[in-house]
């Protein structure tokens, strides 16, 4: 199926069922179920120890992706959950989040797109949100794929974002994050999620094939507020229908790529971002992609 068969199929679910945003409906719908058959209650303790068991250390750099809904039965909050974070890897240690802004959903590239970084709430999350707002946390001006971070390696991920051409390359933090060797930890994600950094395989890979070249036809034009101080920057970017498959990748994976943990209903996941950044790497110069559409099918016929 074609991107375009796949938003004509959508739009008319979307108009029988009046249900706009599926993705909040399954995991609501979910969350409902998961009630019903998890009944042990966590704090933000349990949650650090199963990172600490996963990798997590003093000094570490750690990205974290969360969907709060998805923690049934937490009994803390979401501050105590990223106070948990920075004790555990202590001052040595960087802790990083997705901030890309809510309202860049439906950004149409008719005009330039306008990101107030000091102000503008992130549509990554309530964790997200939360950690954005504390005192210290940086932000990087790219508002596609924009990252918050503190700690020692915060103005090295987040203060040359904006000198990207693409969100993912050389200079953005998902990319330098990968360089450090970070670990990602998925929170309450759906399984096949990998993370944001994915997305640096089509970076790297966009000079050496037509198919991930794809990913970067059209160009975004964005301006910028920070700290008092204006810009301006220019990003490619694609019209592509993007649905993606992670199984196609992540059955490739070993255990020192990633790993799974659960604690009651909640799916923690982990990856060593530069490990699994150059085995998609190996998988994307094969036609191995994450992506069902655009598909990979006729890699090798290019």
């Amino acid at each position: 199926m074609n991107g375009d068969t796949y938003i004509r199929i959508a739009g008319i679910i979307k108009r029988c069922t009046g249900i706009n945003d599926f993705s909040l409906f399954r995991k609501r719908c979910t969350k409902r179920i998961g009630k019903l058959i998890y009944h042990r209650h966590y704090s933000a303790s349990d949650i650090i120890r199963v990172m600490e068991e996963m990798g997590m250390q003093r000094g570490s750099l750690v990205c974290v992706h969360a969907s709060m809904m998805q923690f049934y039965n937490y009994d803390g909050t979401a501050q105590e959950l990223i106070d948990g974070i920075m004790e555990s890897i202590g001052p040595e240690g960087t802790l990083m989040m997705p901030a890309f802004p809510a309202h860049i959903d439906g950004y149409d590239y008719s005009e330039p797109f306008f990101f107030d970084v000091d102000n503008d709430k992130t549509g990554a999350g309530y964790l997200a949100e939360v950690f954005r707002q504390m005192k210290g946390v940086k932000r990087s001006a790219v508002a596609k794929s924009s990252a918050c971070a503190i700690g020692p390696l915060a103005d090295y991920l987040v203060g040359e974002h904006h000198l990207c051409q693409d969100c993912w390359d050389a200079y953005s933090p998902w990319y330098r994050m990968c360089l450090e060797g970070g670990l990602v930890f998925n929170l309450g994600m759906p399984r096949s999620y990998i993370g944001t950094f994915h997305h640096c395989v089509e970076s790297t890979l966009k000079n050496e094939h037509p198919y991930w070249e794809q990913f970067f036809n059209r160009k975004g034009y964005y301006n910028y507020v920070s700290g008092g101080q204006r810009g301006e920057y220019v990003n490619m970017d694609s019209d592509l229908v993007r649905k993606t498959r992670e199984s196609q990748v992540t059955r490739y994976f070993t255990e020192e790529e990633w790993s799974i943990r659960k604690l009651s209903n909640l799916e923690i996941k982990m990856f060593n971002s530069r490990k699994a950044l150059d085995k998609m790497i190996e998988l994307g110069r094969k036609g191995v992609s994450v992506y069902r559409i655009p598909s990979a099918a006729n890699y090798n016929k290019a």
